[in-house]
């Protein structure tokens, strides 16, 4: 114990680094209205040292200086400065007046660089870190959902801590669609990875980096949105740009946060199944048999899942030195049984001051280490849903729940299930197993340990440049593994020679770290000329990423049962075993300027120019790949005489082409290493046709008003994006020297429409009413397609494909067999007949809207966000299963109607008579004919995606500054969705990943209690 009370003495000192003499407090408020304004920056003038407004609007700021003045700011407020004489302890009362416009807004933009907002030729949008911590979620990128216009998320149906997948104005790259995610200025590397077994076996999404960011941590988020916005981060920011912004320290006294928050969760919204139809027959799988009344073994299944999330943070400092620390914890239970997920998060920064402010230091380490047992994975094979859903109706569950039988003659615990009993003779099919054996005999555990380490050196040569040296490291370790217990299903568990199945189990696992190192040295200059204004960046920079990782699957063990890399059986080859490796350099030079005439025009221009290790050996490795933007923004209420309900009016235009480098190894490809066995290159390029980069020309028209005073701001977008040259790897034609084959092809494009509208409804000192709305429409079109690549390009998964004339997200399939009429043809018995592949449908909406709305009264707070997606498809093969299986409620209901009423005709063209019977009608639309067709849903939907009300505690403590408790729920419920599952879910969130669900997760719905507190 008293090692922990020198622990804390020493770290309050070092916190506060010195004692502040002097206190100078106060509070600032509305001049209209007199309401508190929480937020507001106080600093003293011409030093960093500052503080800012609690939700009261009183500040208190400690410093050392006698005679000073006082810069107070605040977003959509005129400035204020107030001087404060050296015998002044009186509390200050600052009202500030509301401005006309917001023409001082500063935002972060590319490289971590802060501009003036209307100095801006393209589109942002910031979230401030309130926002997100709302409602919590361990991924704060899912809580971006319906505040960005021009933003798409998918969640993979992973459970907690599961990755994202995050489109910026629509899909364009068949590699990755992924924005850049910066954190103070600075880039990370955001790693994913899913575990494969193909689309029907067991894919486990691994998450992915801002999973074990701390919410709480976070400042804001702003989101550059198109290529003119990213390009000088290059390659890097081809899909546009996450800017996370971290909170640090400010001079003044000690302050601590602390927030603590219990979330519970339910499944939502599972699948409709019946227990009205039995078993068809003893022995067989489906549920076509005769009515009943049957036991539903879903209903107590799932756990409620609970989740804590509690973080705590200090800050302080002086003048001179200012200190952030954090620690954060989640624990989470999972509505899957025997899933659990930890993670730990610590957070440190430091800025400080030199040499009369000249020099600045600004640095920070951020660790976080997630340890997940049994990540819920989708799947037949390793998802335990299949067994759950699918079970015989007839049969007894409850039976099964005890999974394991002793087998005398193998001395070992086998799999009980109903169809599954060695001893018994009952050896099962693969479409199913034990729920319950899946859990507790086919587990897996993954760890992971993240660093995020950074720097940065600033030096004010005079008043108006500096140069500045900055570096970042993000080191990665994973390690993930999966147990297959002797007894599991033969099609996935035991290797198979000479017809006889070997089975004491099977071992996987996988090994893997990467090193992503980045720094750049700038030049910044913000120089004032008369009337005009010049603010410009030099600079170059370096990007190193290298990964490497090793990947065992070994399906015969020596021992069953016995999970260690020495039990391989040492008389067989290993199954699989795949060493990986991947190093990529990226060397830039690069240059931005951005003149202003009386701030009333803005001239914007960014160059760079990248030099791509991946691009070796092609004629342009020497001089690399250029690209650049230029964008014109005019201030129209500057320039003109407006109606007076104008407070502000904006036109912008921007133009940037970026590219984007290829694959490692694609230029020279190297020889691989798998099962121990060294096998020579088959790689190489199209006819000889040497690689180029990627490139993306893309043009963004704008507009900004505020009106009614600054009670309504507008903020549209129209955009056209060509992505041209992508990098494309497939098989190459019978009898070449390449089996793959590498090739530059293809023109995408993307073109839509964004609109945010926020308006102050109601705006009075007690009651406050603040509403917005995102509005999203993006059309993709492939115009250009290389021959050679055939009619049609996968890129992953079984159904997305790339097609001449179609779009990214098309889905592709076999289709019904039909007549000239487009009516369906069936066999003698009714059955539905296949016919050729054909187009399906596209997954992308056709346009996305986000509603938000804030309302205060007094100590409450309201926070209420409903979006909606329109339009696009998704794939259910759970309920193309569940239908075949005779186990849906739909199988149930066309039971009762008496079949299915759908037009049909003989082969011979004869007219179908009457309802085509349901069991041939949905035996032929699930997996087993192969029929897609009959699988596809319309993704509409729309819900209540955030609900929180939050309670201003009236705490009397002096120690305590402020204290809220808050209610929350997430995912309360759908207004309309007509899909069997929850559309913005996916098996994983890769590109062809998207849009299909097998057996996955269910979307949960939460209910959470927060409290915050702040000495």
């Amino acid at each position: 114990m008293k090692k922990v009370l020198l622990c804390l003495m020493f770290f309050s000192q070092w916190l506060l680094l010195g004692a502040q003499t002097r206190s100078i407090i106060g509070k600032v408020s509305d001049q209209t209205d007199g309401q508190p304004l929480p937020g507001v920056s106080i600093k003293v003038k011409g030093t960093n040292i500052g503080t800012s407004t609690d939700e009261e609007g009183r500040f208190n700021l400690q410093t050392s200086l006698n005679n000073l003045s006082l810069e107070v700011s605040f977003l959509g407020y005129e400035s204020q400065t107030v001087t404060v004489a050296a015998n002044n302890n009186t509390p200050l009362n600052i009202r500030l007046v509301a401005s006309d416009n917001k023409l001082n807004e500063v935002v972060v933009t590319a490289l971590g660089i802060e501009r003036k907002a209307k100095s801006l030729t393209y589109s942002t949008q910031t979230v401030k870190g309130d926002e997100l911590t709302r409602v919590k979620d361990v991924n704060p990128m899912n809580n971006l959902t319906g505040r960005i216009s021009g933003l798409q998320i998918n969640r993979s149906s992973s459970g907690m801590g599961g990755s994202v997948n995050i489109v910026l104005r629509g899909m364009k790259s068949n590699r990755s669609n992924q924005p850049l995610y910066v954190v103070d200025g600075l880039p990370i590397t955001n790693t994913s990875g899913s575990g494969s077994e193909g689309p029907f076996g067991g894919g486990t999404d691994k998450g992915d980096i801002l999973s074990t960011l701390n919410a709480d941590d976070i400042a804001s988020i702003n989101v550059l949105k198109g290529a003119s916005a990213s390009a000088l981060y290059g390659s890097q920011g081809a899909n546009g740009a996450i800017m996370i912004t971290t909170k640090k320290g400010a001079a003044g006294r000690m302050r601590l946060d602390i927030s603590s928050g219990v979330t519970i969760d339910k499944p939502f919204y599972l699948p409709k199944l019946q227990y009205k139809y039995g078993q068809s027959t003893p022995d067989s799988e489906e549920s076509w048999g005769e009515a009943g009344s049957f036991s539903d073994p879903v209903k107590d299944f799932f756990d409620t899942g609970t989740t804590f999330i509690n973080s705590v943070s200090f800050s302080g400092g002086t003048e001179k030195m200012q200190n952030y620390f954090s620690y954060g914890n989640t624990t989470n239970k999972g509505v899957l049984p025997t899933n659990t997920f930890d993670q730990h998060t610590v957070s440190l920064r430091n800025t400080s001051n030199f040499f009369d402010n000249k020099l600045s230091f600004d640095g920070s380490l951020m660790y976080s280490y997630q340890k997940i047992h049994n990540r819920p994975a989708s799947g037949l094979y390793f998802s335990p849903l299949s067994g759950l859903y699918m079970f015989p109706r007839g049969q007894d569950f409850e039976k099964y729940k005890t999974f394991e039988y002793f087998s005398s003659s193998r001395n070992l615990y086998l799999q009980d299930w109903w169809n599954i009993n060695a001893d018994a003779g009952l050896t099962g099919t693969h479409h199913q197993q034990n729920p319950f054996w899946v859990l507790h005999r086919n587990p897996t555990d993954q760890n992971r340990n993240n660093i995020i380490g950074q720097a940065q050196l600033r030096y004010n040569i005079t008043d108006w440049l500096n140069v500045t040296a900055r570096g970042t490291l993000n080191k990665r370790w994973d390690k993930w593994q999966r147990r297959t217990y002797a007894g599991t299903q033969g099609v996935i568990s035991g290797e198979t020679i000479a017809g006889v199945l070997n089975d004491n189990g099977r071992y996987q696992r996988e090994e893997g770290e990467s090193t992503a190192l980045y720094g750049d040295l700038l030049v910044n200059g913000n120089k004032q000329f008369d009337d005009w204004n010049l603010t410009f960046t030099a600079g170059t920079s370096i990007n190193d990423v290298r990964e490497s990782g090793w990947i065992l699957d070994q399906r015969r063990l020596a021992i069953a049962n016995v999970f260690l890399l020495s039990n391989i059986y040492r008389n067989s080859p290993i199954t699989s075993l795949t060493e990986t490796a991947n190093k990529r350099q990226v060397q830039s030079l690069f240059g931005s300027a951005n003149i202003g005439y009386k701030e009333k025009v803005y001239v914007d221009l960014t160059a760079r120019n990248d030099w791509s290790s991946t691009l070796a050996f092609t004629p342009n490795k020497s001089k690399g790949y250029f690209y650049w933007s230029a964008g014109l923004t005019t201030i129209l209420s500057e320039l003109m005489t407006l109606p007076t309900f104008i407070n502000y009016s904006k036109l912008r235009f921007s133009y940037a082409q970026v590219g984007n480098d290829v694959a490692a190894f694609s230029t020279f490809p190297v020889n691989t290493l798998a099962t121990g066995t060294l096998t020579a290159n088959v790689s190489g390029p199209y006819k000889g046709l040497p690689l180029k980069p990627e490139i993306s020309r893309s043009f963004e028209l704008g507009y900004e008003g505020r009106f009614f005073n600054d009670r309504v701001n507008i903020d549209l977008a129209l955009y056209k994006t060509n992505t041209k040259n992508q990098y494309f790897s497939y098989d190459g034609p019978v009898g070449a020297v390449y089996t793959t084959v590498f090739l530059n092809a293809g023109n995408v494009e993307n073109k839509g429409i964004e609109l945010a509208l926020g308006v102050d409804a109601i705006k009075t000192e007690r009651f406050t009413w603040n509403t917005g709305v995102n509005f999203t429409a993006n059309r993709n079109k492939i115009l250009e397609l290389a021959p050679g690549l055939g009619e049609r390009y996968s890129i992953g998964g079984n159904f997305n494909v790339l097609r001449l004339g179609g779009s990214f997200g098309d889905f592709w399939g076999r289709t019904f067999l039909r007549d000239a009429n487009g009516t369906l043809i069936v066999d003698e018995n009714g059955r539905p007949q296949g016919g050729p592949d054909g187009y399906l449908g596209n997954n992308n909406p056709k346009s996305i809207i986000g509603w938000n709305n804030t309302v205060s009264y007094g100590d409450f707070s309201l926070s209420l966000t409903i979006d909606g997606r329109f339009g696009g498809q998704v794939i259910s093969i759970t309920q193309g299963y569940l239908n075949s299986f005779g186990v849906s409620q739909e199988s149930a209901d066309a039971r009762d109607r008496g079949g299915v009423d759908v037009p049909a005709v003989q082969a011979d063209g004869t007219p179908w008579q009457g309802l085509l019977p349901a069991q041939a009608y949905y035996g032929a639309i699930g997996n087993r004919d192969g029929i897609i067709e009959g699988q596809i849903y319309d993704a509409t939907n729309i819900r209540l995606r955030e609900l929180s009300i939050s309670y201003k505690l009236p705490i009397k403590w002096r120690a305590v500054q402020q204290a809220s408790l808050s209610l929350s729920g997430r995912n309360l419920f759908f207004f309309k969705n007509d899909a069997p599952y929850d559309p913005e879910l996916n098996t994983t969130t890769g590109v062809g990943g998207q849009g299909y669900d097998i057996f996955g997760l269910p979307t949960t719905r939460s209910f959470g209690l927060t409290l915050k507190a702040s000495f």
